[in-house]
């Protein structure tokens, strides 16, 4: 147990003004991403939406298709990946480390070693997500069928594109059932490089998160 919590601590998820006068109604629609009154700003952001949507989908489905530990990836794949996320990161929604977090997000791909990816014992890779219990409060968790281990955490917002992450409590639970706490300790600065919902090729909108911890992680939650 000793070096499951050991490995855990390192278990972090390391997103011209002009002179006219204009209505407040006016002004809010047109710092909307991808909304505009102009016809032609119109069919931009529509083009800008569906570029965003083939982008996300084609990291997506590279890093499924890779797997979630980075790890155990070829230098190819992990170049690719880094360079595919590269490209989504210019259509990212405004401020991305503000954007509201809730719920649970699953882990896609990370490219940190050990127990942040979900590989914990060995090349035994357990499910990894991030559950957000409010807006400070949330937690990095692997579960291997009935064990849990999850590592509480708070974030706390620096700027516009980065968060300062500490971790406080190291848990374990069997069956739902907690059977060991400990105290975390450490952290650090997150870079949030991409936050914005997609639809994929059958229309479900999911929020897609790319972050540098510094190594890349993506994660995607299902929005319906």
């Amino acid at each position: 147990m000793k070096a499951i919590s050991n490995l855990l601590l390192v278990f972090n998820l390391q997103q011209q003004t002009d002179r006219r006068v204009v209505s407040p109604a006016t002004s809010l629609l047109e710092n909307i991403p991808f909304l505009s009154s102009n016809p032609l700003n119109l069919n931009n952001n529509k083009r800008s939406q569906e570029q965003r949507n083939e982008l996300v989908k084609e990291l997506l489905n590279k890093a499924k298709e890779v797997g979630q530990v980075g790890s155990l990836a070829s230098e190819e794949d992990r170049e690719l990946l880094e360079a595919l996320a590269e490209k989504i990161v210019p259509f990212s929604d405004p401020n991305p480390a503000k954007y509201p977090l809730e719920g649970e997000h699953r882990l896609v791909y990370s490219a940190a070693p050990g127990a942040s990816s979900g590989r914990v014992f060995g090349n035994v890779v357990g499910k990894v997500t991030q559950f957000f219990e409010n807006d400070q409060i949330f937690y990095n968790r692997v579960t291997f069928g009935p064990l849990m281990i999850a590592l509480q955490a708070k974030r706390e917002i620096k700027n516009a594109s980065a968060i300062k992450v500490s971790f406080l409590e190291t848990n374990f639970s069997l069956f739902g059932n907690v059977f060991s706490q400990k105290q975390a300790g450490g952290g650090g600065v997150w870079k949030v490089r991409f936050v914005g919902k997609v639809q994929d090729e059958d229309g479900n909108e999911k929020l897609v998160r790319i972050m540098e911890t510094p190594s890349l992680f993506i994660l995607e939650q299902p929005l319906n």
